[in-house]
């Protein structure tokens, strides 16, 4: 197209190294050591875990659609809704036929619990992710849009599943 761009490799990685490893390797050591105490005081972690993800939704969606230059008119973020629902609904189905096919050795609860997790991603890790590889990009908040989607679809289709799959999964285990 005649032009050219440079992508900072090691910055970036650097970046997602220390907003996304590093916390979790210091987690996973601080933890071994404060188990004991950690079961027996049972601090509220589910709650404060909730209210910080609900918490960076908000400042998120806020950041997006605060911003004067993204410039969504209501078909496109119409459109934009459809493909993610229909991404969604197929990794959902794909990944439930790949996981019952008759050679795989998957119990039901194995397959749920693989349909749910290979196709669940969290906006929690996608939005640092998004600010590190196009930080100082304007249309940033144009650039997150389908990821503010797909969080809340796919726990809408999560929800709407969870009969259908639990009453599949009862009748595959008698």
């Amino acid at each position: 197209l005649g032009s050219s761009s440079s992508v900072p490799f090691t910055s970036i990685f650097s970046q997602l190294f220390m907003t996304v490893v590093v916390p979790l390797i210091i987690g996973q050591i601080v933890r071994r050591y404060i188990k004991d105490w950690l079961e027996r005081k049972k601090p509220p972690f589910g709650t404060i875990s909730s209210c910080v993800l609900l918490m960076i939704i908000y400042t998120t969606f806020c950041d997006t659609f605060a911003n004067p230059n993204i410039d969504l008119d209501k078909f496109s973020l119409i459109i934009i809704v459809f493909i993610i629902f229909s991404v969604q609904m197929s990794f959902m189905f794909l990944t439930f036929l790949f996981s019952t096919r008759n050679n795989s050795s998957f119990t039901p609860a194995d397959t749920v619990a693989i349909v749910f997790c290979s196709t669940h991603k969290s906006l929690t890790l996608g939005i640092p992710m998004l600010k590190i590889v196009f930080a100082g990009y304007e249309h940033l908040s144009l650039i997150s849009v389908p990821l503010l989607i797909y969080h809340p679809a796919q726990i809408l289709l999560g929800s709407l599943l969870v009969p259908t799959i639990k009453s599949w999964m009862v009748s595959r285990q008698k």
